[in-house]
C-alpha cells in the first residue's frame, strides 16, 4: 500500500507546471483514492498525509490540505461515520472551502485591477489569470519566467481573452519599470510567511525591488491556504533547465523560488479584500491559529528549513 500512496504523490512531486491552486485540489482528490479498489484505514490517511507534506516543501497550500482533511476525517470518525464516508465528506468539504475562498479572492482581485490601465505580472498564477481575464481593455507586460517558461502560457491564455499582452524577457522588467509603463505589478505567490513575506518564482524579488525604486505599487493576490504553518523549504530543479553542457569546472544552479520581503509589498487582494501586511497577520492567525497551537509553535516563528 505504501508503494502506490508513493505513486499517487509523485504525480505532485513531479508536475512542474501546474500552479499552486491547480495541485492543491488534486491533493484533495487523491484521497478519493484510498477508496478506489480497496477498505481505507486511519493507517494509510495518516501516511498520504504525512507523504502529501513533504511532497512540494515550497508549496504550503499542499500541506494545508492534507492536514485540513486529516483533520475532518478525524472529526467524522470519532462521531462514527465509516471511514469510506468519512473520506468523501472530508474531500467535498475542504475543496469546496477551498474553491470558496479561490473565487472570492478572484472577484476581489478583478474589481481592484480595473483601476489599471498596465500592469506587469511574473510567473503563472491561475488565480491571477482568471482575476485578469475579467479586466477588459487592461494592457500586460508578461514576464517569460525562466527556466520553466511558465510565462509564456500566461501570455497566450490572456491574448486568447483578449487582452493586449506585451511578452518580455524576465532581465527587461526593471526596463519596463524605469521607464514608467507599469501602474503596477501583480504577482501571485506560493508561501506567506510568518511576517508577511512571501514565497514566489525566483525573480520576484528583482521585480520588487525595481518597483520600490520606481514608487510602483507590489500587489500579491493570494489565498490563506498559502500560510506556511507547516513551516517552508525552498526547492531547486535540475541544474539541466539552466545548462545542458558537460565542460569541465562548470556547473549550473536552478532555484525555482525565492523570498520576497513584506517591506517591499504594498498590499495583498485575498477572500477578504485589499489588506495591508500587518492585517493580514491578524487573519493568518485567525484561519491557522490553532495548527500553531497543536504543533507548539508560534505563528510569528515561522522560517524556511
Amino acid at each position: 500500500m505504501v508503494s502506490g500512496l508513493e505513486a499517487l504523490v509523485r504525480e505532485i512531486i513531479d508536475d512542474e507546471s501546474s500552479g499552486a491552486a491547480q495541485l492543491t485540489v488534486r491533493t484533495a482528490n487523491l484521497f478519493l483514492k484510498l477508496i478506489e479498489g480497496g477498505k481505507p484505514t486511519m493507517r494509510s490517511v495518516r501516511k498520504l498525509v504525512k507523504l502529501l507534506s513533504e511532497a512540494r516543501p515550497s508549496m504550503p497550500s499542499i500541506t494545508n490540505m492534507a492536514y485540513r482533511i486529516s483533520q475532518m476525517i478525524d472529526e467524522q470518525v470519532s462521531k462514527k461515520v465509516d471511514l469510506r464516508e468519512a473520506i468523501k465528506f472530508a474531500v467535498s468539504s475542504a475543496i469546496k472551502e477551498y474553491q470558496s475562498q479561490i473565487s472570492s479572492v478572484i472577484g476581489n482581485a478583478s474589481e481592484k485591477l480595473r483601476e489599471y490601465a498596465v500592469i506587469l505580472t511574473h510567473s503563472y498564477s491561475s488565480t491571477v489569470a482568471a482575476a485578469l481575464e475579467q479586466c477588459r481593455g487592461l494592457r500586460v507586460y508578461v514576464t517569460e519566467s525562466r527556466p520553466g517558461m511558465e510565462g509564456r502560457r500566461l501570455a497566450e491564455r490572456l491574448a486568447r481573452m483578449g487582452l493586449e499582452v506585451v511578452l518580455i524577457v524576465d532581465s527587461a522588467a526593471s526596463y519596463v519599470l524605469d521607464r514608467g509603463h507599469v501602474d503596477a505589478v501583480v504577482t501571485g505567490c506560493d508561501a506567506i510567511l510568518d511576517d508577511c513575506s512571501i514565497v514566489n518564482k525566483i525573480g520576484t524579488k528583482v521585480i520588487a525591488l525595481a518597483a520600490s525604486e520606481m514608487g510602483v505599487p507590489f500587489i500579491v493576490v493570494t489565498d490563506l491556504w498559502k500560510a506556511a504553518v507547516h513551516g517552508i523549504s525552498l526547492e531547486e530543479r535540475a541544474p539541466e533547465e539552466v545548462y545542458e553542457g558537460k565542460l569541465p569546472n562548470l556547473s549550473s544552479l536552478n532555484p525555482y523560488f525565492e523570498i520576497v520581503p513584506s517591506k517591499l509589498i504594498t498590499s495583498f487582494i485575498t477572500d477578504e479584500g485589499v489588506l495591508k501586511p500587518s492585517r493580514l497577520v491578524k487573519k493568518i492567525e485567525e484561519m491557522w491559529g490553532h495548527i500553531a497551537a497543536q504543533n507548539k509553535t508560534s505563528l510569528r516563528r515561522l522560517k524556511t528549513i
